[in-house]
């Protein structure tokens, strides 16, 4: 049943892709950058859809959407998520821990002293702390509820001085 609607998604991206690509920008009008435009917000439509099927095809063979493990600047494991919620967004999940200098800080809740386990899609931002234990481990209905659970966060903005 998954199979169809995944060779649908990936045929639409194709077609849209294929349409939008091979326009020289520098030879046309407004209207067809226009009509560029909305081709390619098709294509990213259809490469959700399709990245949603295979998300949901992998699960059924019994994986996890994503799971990856990798090293950061300072050579620690870290462990990062990638899940769809029930309702097709796409979340990531990872978790930040706490320094010394954090825990200091008047302004951190106690719980979030010793780090926190941040979810992240396009438009929100969640925080549960502390982190849950093996966490990376848990499967992707637990973590769904988790994200689902965590109160919502507010986003840092990076200001350029």
């Amino acid at each position: 049943m998954l199979r169809p609607k995944l060779d649908e998604a990936q045929r639409a991206l194709r077609t849209a892709l294929d349409e939008a690509c091979g326009v020289d920008v520098r030879k046309v009008d407004t209207g067809e950058l226009i009509r560029v435009e909305e081709t390619l917000a098709v294509a990213s439509e259809a490469a959700k859809q399709a990245v949603s099927v295979r998300l949901k095809l992998r699960e059924q063979r019994g994986k996890d959407p994503v799971r990856a493990t990798v090293r950061d600047e300072s050579g620690e494991k870290v462990t990062h998520r990638i899940f769809e919620d029930v309702r097709g967004k796409r979340w990531h999940a990872f978790a930040v821990q706490g320094s010394q200098e954090t825990a200091e800080r008047a302004s951190l809740p106690d719980s979030f002293r010793s780090g926190w386990l941040v979810f992240e899609s396009d438009d929100e931002l969640r925080r549960v702390a502390p982190i849950p234990d093996k966490w990376g481990e848990l499967d992707t209905d637990t973590l769904r509820e988790l994200c689902f659970k965590a109160p919502a966060a507010p986003r840092r903005v990076n200001r350029e001085r």
